[in-house]
């Protein structure tokens, strides 16, 4: 799995338990704001808004005092995933907002052992300053 997919996977968590196809390019309008273009993608539901609901708590929790404390910002809901690959090849965080959906992935350009760099958390770097 890329880190676009698993980025675009976690979309759900914030948008209600639907999913939609990521887009860097939303919509194309004119100098007079004509609308020229937009995707017509259809929202699919994937989860139920308990399970949503669950999993936007858990996620919470990594953020509020589990692994991914250095991402927690000063205000409004914020939750995520850390992760490690076996032999510490990489590392990656995957985190949302109530508007945003973001992830990192960190790796060295050659397949080596990052042990060195964990508690350093780059995938997850304090984003309050």
């Amino acid at each position: 799995m890329t880190p676009h997919e698993l980025t675009s996977a976690y979309t759900v968590f914030a948008n209600d338990g639907y999913y939609q196809p990521a887009r860097a390019i939303r919509k194309i309008t004119d100098l007079k704001r004509n609308l020229l273009y937009s995707w017509e993608d259809s929202k699919t539901q994937v989860w139920s808004e308990e399970t949503i609901e669950k999993m936007r708590k858990l996620m919470a929790r990594t953020v509020q005092s589990g692994t991914a404390r250095k991402a927690r910002l000063p205000i409004g809901y914020a939750s995520g995933k850390t992760g490690t690959t076996n032999g510490y090849h990489d590392f990656w965080f995957v985190g949302l907002t109530g508007q945003y959906t973001a992830g990192v992935w960190v790796e060295k350009d050659r397949p080596d052992n990052l042990a060195a760099f964990e508690s350093a958390s780059p995938q997850a770097d304090d984003l309050e300053g």
